[in-house]
């Protein structure tokens, strides 16, 4: 019996440890299916297809379940298609606010985690497939083909400056199991 309360005590202390570790959860999502560049449509201008809402819908949802009722800071991308995602991601979230970061638009993760990444408090980061795998890959040492509507989430700690991937959700995936 001792040393099953010492152990506890243990655990309870290594509890309190991590809360005070400044550990917070980094999401990335990358936007849903858009619509072609034409001559008309810029790559900067491209929209959501009624797919890439659904799928963004789909993700959003599931993050949502994950977070429960935690709230999230979103950045986006200045590209229309992403304040789209970020938007729906917003409404399924419950985020109050959406803030547009041109550091979205480069894979230097450095200047994203010295102009984005602050508090602790959960963050989302809405942008483009090979920016994502450069955060993803800086932020966490993973690699990861991000799917439409793709969302890893990264366990950060802020005073290491690493993570590790705790979920990757996608619009295709039928149950988010949880583990006990």
């Amino acid at each position: 019996p001792i040393h099953h309360y010492a152990l506890l005590t243990t655990h309870y202390a290594l509890s309190i440890e991590r809360s005070v570790a400044h550990t917070m959860y980094i999401i990335l999502m990358r936007h849903g299916e858009a619509e072609p560049e034409t001559e008309s449509v810029s790559n900067r201008n491209r929209r959501l297809t009624p797919k890439g809402m659904r799928q963004a819908r789909r993700s959003a949802r599931m993050l949502a379940k994950f977070l429960k009722d935690n709230p999230i800071r979103i950045y986006t991308s200045p590209y229309y298609r992403t304040r789209q995602t970020a938007g729906i991601l917003a409404e399924e979230c419950f985020a109050e606010e959406i803030h547009t970061a041109e550091e979205l638009t480069s894979s230097n993760w450095q200047m994203v985690l010295n102009h984005l990444i602050s508090d602790g408090s959960p963050i989302a980061l809405v942008s483009h497939h090979p920016f994502l795998q450069s955060y993803l890959l800086s932020a966490a040492s993973c690699a990861i083909k991000f799917d439409l509507a793709g969302i890893a989430i990264i366990d950060y700690d802020l005073r290491w400056k690493q993570g590790k991937l705790a979920g990757y959700l996608t619009p295709g995936l039928k149950q988010m199991k949880k583990e006990d």
